[in-house]
């Protein structure tokens, strides 16, 4: 897998079509999970340390994250959300870009990027939720 393709600045312009949790759900990106089992833990890491250090450098923060509460973060994200495909990642950041997650203030930390993740997971679940329910009935009406 090339991982290259799921940097934040090729990955805003490929994945623009995913703009919802619903059309992220049905991409074929891989998640966090498929990332880390083909190519080790320390990439997936890596990989999300990366999302963290652009989100950074679009606020122009005075005080950035340091690399070791980058680090910390992302082994959180990747322990919590391994479900997660790269198409969400890409949505999530582009959401907190635009303020969708409130305002940040000139500062970034750990548990304001964890709380987006925690926030973007239950709007992704109630659609998941909805999916399968929808699925399910047609499954029956079918019979």
């Amino acid at each position: 897998m090339n991982l290259a393709i799921y940097k934040p600045e090729k990955a805003m312009l490929a994945l623009k079509e995913c703009n919802t949790p619903a059309k992220c759900l049905q991409s074929n990106t891989p998640t966090l999970a498929e990332i880390r089992k083909e190519n080790g833990e320390d990439k997936v890491l890596t990989a999300i340390e990366a999302w963290i250090v652009d989100m950074s450098e679009f606020l122009n923060i005075s005080r950035p994250m340091n690399p070791r509460q980058i680090r910390q973060t992302a082994v959180l994200v990747l322990g919590d959300f391994y479900y997660f495909k790269v198409a969400d990642i890409n949505l999530l950041f582009t959401r907190a870009k635009k303020g969708q997650y409130g305002e940040l203030y000139g500062s970034l930390d750990g548990m304001k990027v964890y709380q987006w993740f925690e926030q973007y997971d239950i709007e992704r679940a109630e659609i998941a939720y909805n999916d399968a329910l929808r699925e399910h009935d047609q499954i029956k009406g079918s019979e």
